[in-house]
């Protein structure tokens, strides 16, 4: 995905806005999502988590009303859309699931090309969309145009759900734990591909995931959801990892908050050190590597200690040991620094 660049999106992403969002099922005491309120920003990613069953998915499925809200509203860019045609709302949505829904006996051309065929786009603008999108995710449409879902991989599929899902090239994506089906490495890979592509296109996506790490990663706020889809914690990644706001968040970030902080503290948050080797330029970081990428990269390459650079010239060094006291010394004011 990141090697090839997509055309900049008509449409970017709209703001949300739920409104006492509420789902209660026949014969249920305790509502599935009870009174949910929240603001998506257009063009952020927030990520739901929590445990399951907690209406993580209930609440996200509403907003394109695959699953209907018993009360509440939902607000896309404006517009209350709990009483538009549902199935014209869904073309204006992207959806990508874990289990990718691909359509076996549909080539992968025409599983990407599925929702531009319904809103009756002319045959060659189906065809340009559905080459674009597939070198977007990073598979040669002359390799792949013609193959069936069953001929790729894992990840080859989960890369084809989200060509299909941009296809149309909606405002809005919900993503369902889409990389949860896929090995651990070709996750991360998905993953960073994906965060590469967002950069580009700027959509509002709600993607659920009952991982905490990958909630970190992915998201540009993070919703800790709890029984009923109550929100426990709404906020940044960093804000939640520095100040979790209560027991329940606590157990879901689980042990090694502070190193996961350095996820989003960057090298130039230390008193760069020591004497700088101007002539190392392979074992050194740029002053905008986050102190977890510096850590990676010593840690795998046996080091104490490495060059920092900034625009190409040596300012100093980093060392093991800053980095972990860093992590240890519980000092949140440093977070994003």
């Amino acid at each position: 995905m990141p090697e090839n660049t997509p055309t900049e999106s008509n449409h970017r992403g709209v703001p949300i806005v739920l409104k006492d969002l509420t789902k209660k099922y026949p014969n249920q005491a305790k509502a599935a999502v009870d009174s949910v309120n929240m603001e998506i920003s257009a063009g952020e990613i927030v990520v739901f988590v929590g445990p399951s069953g907690c209406g993580k998915t209930t609440t996200m499925r509403m907003i394109n009303r695959l699953i209907e809200p018993t009360s509440g509203t939902i607000t896309i860019g404006g517009e209350d859309v709990t009483g538009l045609d549902d199935v014209q709302l869904r073309r204006k949505i992207g959806y990508v699931i874990q289990q990718i829904g691909l359509i076996p006996h549909l080539s992968i051309a025409q599983n990407v090309a599925l929702v531009p065929k319904l809103l009756k786009w002319d045959k060659k603008r189906v065809t340009e969309r559905v080459d674009e999108m597939l070198t977007v995710v990073g598979l040669d449409p002359k390799q792949y145009r013609s193959r069936y879902p069953r001929q790729l991989s894992g990840g080859q599929q989960q890369r084809v759900g989200v060509a299909r899902a941009l296809a149309a090239d909606p405002p809005i994506m919900l993503m369902d734990e889409p990389f949860g089906a896929v090995d651990p490495i070709t996750r991360s890979r998905l993953q960073d591909e994906f965060l590469s592509l967002q950069q580009t296109l700027r959509k509002t996506i709600v993607f659920v995931t009952h991982d905490f790490d990958e909630a970190l990663k992915i998201g540009d706020r993070i919703a800790v959801l709890r029984e009923g889809s109550q929100i426990a914690q709404y906020d940044t990644p960093e804000a939640i990892l520095a100040h979790p706001a209560d027991e329940f968040v606590e157990g879901f970030i689980g042990e090694g908050a502070s190193l996961k902080r350095l996820h989003f503290e960057r090298v130039d948050s230390l008193d760069l050190g020591g004497e700088p080797d101007a002539s190392s330029t392979r074992d050194s970081v740029d002053v905008s590597s986050t102190l977890h990428a510096a850590l990676d990269l010593m840690v795998g390459k046996g080091l104490s200690a490495v060059t920092v650079h900034r625009d190409g010239r040596p300012v100093g060094t980093v060392s093991v040991q800053a980095i972990l006291d860093r992590a240890h010394s519980g000092d949140a004011d440093a977070v994003g620094a």
